[in-house]
């Protein structure tokens, strides 16, 4: 009877995982491995693209950047932000992200180019339209530097890619390599998601009850 009762409520637990599971909300395309990278650690440099949020209601929730890096520093911490300008403007998001990386190789100037990914919970919920966002005030552990690599949005395929891109001061550069991670289309309020779930999960509760009384 108790094997029976824990499989139910696994099977619960994967489904409230799988209502939140993040999907690609922009990509700007494919990394280049020996392209230009763009500086965003210290409090001088800022690099900053846009992205399109296609389906109205998007919740933001992550993002996937490509960076260079020397070969013994992992794991950047930077400022990352949401907002209507480059790095200004009105603030959606407004964040210190710890990235995690992974698919690390080494390019022809002895680099390593890693895919860093951040996730986060209450991330804006967006209109469709376009925005921008930012890295800023980046470091390693070690002091040394990072760079977002450009990849001028080769290969993307969401609406309005290839980005548009600017780097402090202001100058416009050719894109990066990047994915806005998120839910698209939701509903503004979590109501009605907050409410289905606990019907179903009212639901389950009576059902385990009735399998218990009818076994019993």
């Amino acid at each position: 009877m108790r094997p029976k009762t824990i499989v139910c409520v696994s099977a619960f637990v994967l489904f409230c995982s799988m209502s939140v599971v993040a999907q690609s909300i922009y990509e700007n395309g494919q990394v280049s491995f020996d392209s230009t990278a763009w500086s965003f650690v210290g409090s001088r440099y800022w690099t900053s693209d846009t992205f399109t949020v296609s389906a109205a209601n998007s919740t933001i929730t992550g993002v996937s950047i490509w960076v260079q890096l020397f070969v013994t520093d992992h794991d950047p911490t930077a400022e990352l932000t949401i907002t209507s300008q480059a790095n200004g403007g009105t603030v959606y998001f407004d964040e210190i992200l710890q990235f995690s990386e992974s698919d690390c190789q080494a390019n022809g100037w002895g680099y390593n180019i890693c895919e860093e990914t951040a996730s986060w919970t209450n991330g804006p919920v967006l209109p469709s339209g376009t925005y921008w966002v930012t890295l800023k005030n980046g470091s390693l552990p070690s002091g040394g530097p990072a760079w977002w690599m450009q990849n001028s949005g080769a290969g993307c395929h969401s609406p309005g890619c290839p980005s548009q891109a600017k780097f402090y001061p202001g100058s416009t550069i050719p894109s990066e390599a990047f994915t806005i991670l998120g839910t698209s289309g939701g509903s503004k309020s979590a109501t009605p998601k907050t409410t289905s779930l606990l019907t179903f999960g009212a639901g389950f509760v009576g059902l385990v009850g009735l399998v218990r009384h009818k076994l019993g």
